[in-house]
């Protein structure tokens, strides 16, 4: 069963996960992936990023666990963990993980792009950029 969440700062980190998911996985895994979203110092418009704040509706949870339930469905894939950061957070810090364990590289490498894809279109989580000259929402285009 996938391994999801939304937490605030603090919450959750990237060495606990991979231990959680290293348990139990069993012979057959062969490559375990990893993403990480990170805050950017410079947004796309080229100003200094002072902060994101996220935030999340009701449903973002269980609509990751139909993401990850869905990539665990297909051939080679073990397990997958999407877990989302909702908070004000600094440049360099870290938003998103996403690990994939599976049987060979290829798949592993195919399912992360595909789950991030889909985290931005179908997740309901917003981010609002705070420059030094202003604020905004920040609308994904896919």
């Amino acid at each position: 069963m996938p391994d999801v969440g939304v937490h605030l700062k603090g919450e959750v980190d990237l060495p606990d996960l991979l231990r959680r998911l290293r348990g139990g996985l069993g012979e057959e895994v062969g490559a375990i992936g990893c993403f990480i979203g990170v805050v950017r110092a410079v947004s796309s418009e080229g100003e200094k990023v002072k902060l994101l704040s996220y935030e999340a509706a009701e449903d973002a949870a269980k609509k990751l666990q139909e993401i990850a339930s869905e990539i665990e469905r297909k051939p080679n894939i073990k397990r997958v963990m999407i877990h989302h950061i909702v908070d004000q957070l600094a440049p360099g810090e870290d938003v998103v993980y996403v690990l994939v364990a599976g049987k060979k590289r290829e798949d592993v490498f195919k399912a992360l792009p595909e789950i991030m894809d889909r985290v931005k279109t179908e997740i309901p989580i917003w981010k609002k950029e705070v420059t030094e000259n202003r604020e905004y929402w920040v609308h994904e285009i896919h």
